[in-house]
């Protein structure tokens, strides 16, 4: 009697298994199909492959917005979206806002792994510190880099980068100089000291001088503080 019960469950204890089996198959294929970056479109019920964005930040944590809604994600922060065009904003209190816009493309990465956010308020005061004086006053020559590839010029409206124009101004700018990691573009416009992003995006207020005429300035290597001349006083600037 025992054998024929076993024998009579046996269909079933088999077709259990090959269902179980199935369903981790079936788990695991999924769990490739969403690393993958595929998706199911339910709209037309169809297949497509993601693109990547990625983002990271100096500071970190700051709060992230796609196309003006904010995620419950902050920096650093990777997603999978559908190919199309998007806007981003990277904010954090006391910051200032970094933005770009993006198109995505199935199979490939936006990567925006250099985003330095700079206060929105700078803390100014006199610079005291020889050191930093004499770093300041040192030839331009070793301030920036100058071979080939890195070579910064200006011709009062332009910024190029090794004869590639980086962007245009519509009024006259002077001093450019290269931030640390040479993903920005330091330069004075009037009475502001201002950077950019080699991109020509983020254009961003550092100081304000209280002149127009060219003055001296450089960061350290850390890139948190700006030394300048505002005049006949020398500043330095926590601008990180």
């Amino acid at each position: 009697m025992t054998n024929n019960k076993r024998t009579k469950r046996l269909p079933r204890i088999i077709l259990n298994q090959f269902l179980v089996g199935l369903l981790m198959a079936t788990v695991a294929l999924s769990v490739l199909f969403f690393a993958e970056g595929y998706r199911f479109n339910f709209k037309n019920f169809r297949i497509i492959k993601t693109g990547v964005l990625y983002l990271s930040s100096q500071p970190k944590s700051a709060a992230i917005y796609i196309n003006n809604k904010k995620l419950k994600e902050t920096t650093p922060f990777a997603k999978n979206l559908t190919a199309g065009t998007y806007n981003a904003k990277v904010e954090l209190a006391g910051y200032k806002t970094w933005s770009t816009s993006f198109k995505v493309e199935s199979g490939l990465v936006n990567e925006f792994d250099q985003i330095i956010l700079f206060k929105e308020n700078p803390e100014i005061s006199n610079l005291n510190d020889q050191r930093k004086i004499n770093y300041l006053n040192s030839p331009v020559e070793n301030l920036a880099i100058l071979n080939s590839k890195n070579y910064l010029e200006e011709n009062g409206y332009e910024i190029w980068q090794n004869k590639l124009l980086v962007t245009r101004f519509s009024e006259p700018i002077n001093s450019v100089l290269w931030y640390p990691g040479l993903n920005n573009i330091l330069y004075q416009q009037g009475d502001e000291i201002r950077i950019i992003e080699i991109s020509g995006a983020n254009d961003t207020l550092l100081v304000k001088l209280s002149g127009t005429d060219s003055t001296r300035y450089t960061v350290n290597n850390a890139g948190d503080e700006l030394y300048y001349l505002d005049g006949s006083q020398y500043k330095i600037a926590k601008i990180r």
